[in-house]
């Protein structure tokens, strides 16, 4: 369990610290980011559909806490993507030919 958080942890740090040269390549990682946890959450509520509890990530789980835990995870990626928009924004600002 605690592999796969950290995993998933390791992956947002390294879209957030990566420097992306154009505007498609930012907007297609934020998708991306938000893709692993729509299908994460269609996963979860797939598997709730006919039973009070599932497995996530080896812990069992209700529907309350799926709620929880899948606001708490676009959060962060919302918190992310700011973060990957702000450092896009300041690499155009330091690489612009008028900064030269």
């Amino acid at each position: 369990m605690t592999f796969l958080m950290l995993a998933v942890l390791t992956f947002l740090v390294v879209l957030v610290f990566k420097k992306y040269k154009s505007v498609a390549s930012v907007i297609i990682t934020i998708l991306l980011a938000f893709m692993i946890t729509t299908a994460v959450l269609v996963a979860g509520l797939y598997s709730l559909a006919g039973n009070q509890f599932f497995n996530f990530f080896n812990s069992t789980i209700g529907r309350d806490e799926l709620y929880h835990l899948m606001a708490a995870w676009y959060g962060a990626d919302i918190f992310c993507s700011v973060l990957i928009v702000r450092n896009h924004i300041a690499y155009r600002k330091v690489n612009s030919p008028q900064h030269k």
